[in-house]
């Protein structure tokens, strides 16, 4: 590689760096205001984010340079797809009106992550990984809490409840995993 590129692949990665971090501030604030309450965006956001932590993950299974990371992408498609089951259930078992169905796809802030990940030179990956699940799971974990406080619905007031423990877990061993490889 040349300097030049060397020098633009830097910037490159320290631009998308920033971009990540600035959509997790976006997603946070927005979890702290309309999907506090609204059983509505909070279906479409915990949905999308359950969404993206599995793709995400399946990207980390296929780049992730350690083993430890592999074995928490593991984790997270596991409990993610669980999570998203649980909320199917929390959707069909509470039929108000008002409530959209799930998305079947993901948000472009989301989608713009996973192609900065998938961007993410080798010996960048892991450390690209942990920090995007990092803003991720802060983000879910001021949406679930927020929703069990204040949410409109009864219903899924009991899911975010639920939830919020698991996420807040997977946030405190993705920040050890950051540490510990960093």
């Amino acid at each position: 590689m040349t300097e030049r590129n060397e020098k633009h692949g830097t910037l490159h990665r320290a631009v998308d760096k920033t971009s990540d971090a600035l959509g997790g501030m976006v997603g946070r604030a927005a979890a702290n205001t309309a999907g506090s309450t609204s059983a509505a965006s909070f279906v479409e956001n915990a949905a999308i984010g359950d969404m993206y932590e599995i793709a995400a993950a399946k990207v980390a299974l296929q780049h992730a340079q350690s083993d430890l990371v592999k074995a928490a992408a593991l984790k997270m498609i596991a409990d993610h797809t669980t999570s998203t089951h649980q909320l199917r259930s929390a959707m069909i078992m509470n039929e108000t009106k008002g409530v959209p169905a799930l998305p079947d796809s993901i948000d472009a802030r989301r989608k713009t992550m996973l192609d900065h990940l998938q961007a993410a030179p080798a010996d960048k990956f892991d450390a690209t990984y942990l920090d995007q699940q990092i803003l991720a799971h802060k983000e879910t974990v001021d949406l679930m809490n927020g929703f069990k406080d204040s949410g409109d619905n009864a219903q899924l007031r009991s899911f975010a409840a639920g939830t919020a423990p698991v996420v807040e877990r997977h946030l405190a061993a993705m920040e050890r995993l950051r540490d510990q490889i960093a």
